[in-house]
């Protein structure tokens, strides 16, 4: 671990920001990250250099999200329509309540931060779908935008557009992830589209002086920390104004076993993430063929017509005539993007975005050819099992954070996002560390 000698300045004054030079950065970061946050409390929740995954992936390192039925509206709040999972607002409900009876009480000093003691949510439930879908549709546009006029001259129909899109995707799946369960395991996502997460105030994350005035110098801070563990939250150490489930203590199962699954079964840290939450594999490839005849019905929009060359007889003259380009036929789609076709590509996809860490073999085909046949596992389709057992080759090479932003090529396109490309880490025990 890295230390350096911080002086009574520094440790009253933190300055981390965005926008300082990479040395200023260092240390402002480095700064926070040992010195700023009391060391005496329980240890907080760190989800930009611990539990990057904590809320996105379950205990086998499925990636999840949120099962929308399990929402809650949060009734203390600062604006309109912020939900959690219910057990989250139940627990929060509580938790807002008994720091406003402290205060009265006398227990919490009337010089803090009255967003401690007169807690309201000001953010929550973010839909991570939301993100994976404009993603989408950047990359759709980055496509439209870039394909040249020899390119799209040979897409004449739904087949031939297939033919070119597909490989694109392709390329850009070596440097950014295009399945729902690796892109949102991209810095794009965060604890808030857990479900677990609710912030009770809206300051600027990245702004570490914000953090110390208003949070970590409060003369009621303590008390907060140490509250919130009482009703099963943990404080985020980097945005100290969100609360997140502390999973499995027994301050949250205490509300997590209020409720029961649909079999009936009371919910507890076994059966918890199969209760709220749904895998992103058992949709992916529904996902990616619905995204692929959607570009094609709007890249026909865009480009209703493609050029031909109409040569004269005998000799190397010709004339361009315009073609109208094909609607999909209703027939079209289960004929050119088959299950087959679909598990390939969703095969070849995840092996790109794991660095083909994985080598796909005849063997590998072959196996899968006969998940989907035999249909081993009957409470899903023959597609969510060949998802599945590719999900299970492939889910413990994920993202890590030391991402690098993207290269050339692709700035040069309009795909630029939020997202970050990086290497694949072999992690097949980080679940370990986060629950």
């Amino acid at each position: 671990m890295t230390i350096l000698n911080f002086t009574n300045f520094d440790l009253n004054n933190p300055g981390g920001a965005n926008g300082l030079s990479s040395l200023a950065m260092y240390f402002q970061r480095l700064l926070y990250k040992q010195k700023i946050y009391p060391p005496n409390l329980f240890t907080p929740l760190d989800t930009w250099y611990n539990k990057l995954y904590y809320g996105r992936v379950d205990q086998q390192q499925n990636t999840v999200i949120p099962d929308i039925s399990n929402l809650s509206s949060i009734k203390t709040t600062a604006r309109n329509n912020l939900f959690a999972l219910n057990f989250v607002v139940e627990a929060f409900e509580d938790f807002a309540s008994h720091m406003k009876k402290a205060r009265i009480l006398g227990v919490l000093r009337e010089n803090g931060n009255n967003k401690i003691f007169d807690m309201k949510a000001y953010k929550a439930y973010q839909d991570p779908t939301v993100l994976y879908d404009e993603y989408l549709q950047q990359l759709f546009d980055s496509f439209r935008k870039s394909v040249l006029m020899d390119t799209s001259n040979k897409i004449t129909n739904f087949k031939t557009f297939v033919e070119v899109y597909t490989d694109y995707i392709k390329k850009v799946t070596a440097f950014i992830p295009t399945t729902k369960t690796n892109y949102l395991l991209t810095n794009v996502g965060n604890v808030m589209n857990s479900g677990l997460s609710i912030a009770i105030d809206n300051g600027p994350a990245d702004n570490d002086e914000y953090k110390y005035e208003n949070f970590i110098k409060d003369p009621n801070f303590n008390f907060y920390v140490r509250a919130a563990k009482k009703f099963g939250f943990t404080v985020n150490k980097n945005i100290p104004w969100v609360l997140t489930a502390d999973l499995f203590s027994d301050a949250a199962l205490k509300y997590i076993t209020r409720y029961i699954n649909d079999e009936g079964v009371v919910i507890n840290k076994t059966n918890f993430f199969d209760s709220f939450y749904k895998r992103t594999y058992l949709t992916d490839i529904p996902d990616l063929r619905n995204f692929i005849v959607n570009s094609y019905n709007s890249f026909i929009e865009y480009n209703p017509f493609y050029e031909e060359r109409k040569y004269y007889p005998n000799c190397d003259k010709y004339n361009v005539v315009n073609r109208n380009r094909s609607p999909i036929a209703p027939s079209a789609v289960a004929a050119i993007l088959s299950d087959k076709r679909m598990c390939d590509l969703y095969l070849e996809l995840r092996g790109l975005e794991s660095q083909n860490s994985v080598q796909i073999t005849k063997k590998l085909r072959v196996e899968l050819a006969n998940i989907y046949t035999l249909q081993p596992n009957n409470a899903i389709d023959k597609l969510q099992n060949a998802a599945q057992y590719i999900n299970l080759v492939y889910r413990d090479y994920i993202y890590t954070v030391d991402y690098l932003f993207l290269n050339d090529l692709l700035l040069k396109e309009p795909l630029d996002n939020q997202a970050l490309t990086g290497k694949i880490a072999t992690a097949g025990s980080i679940t370990q560390q986060l629950y």
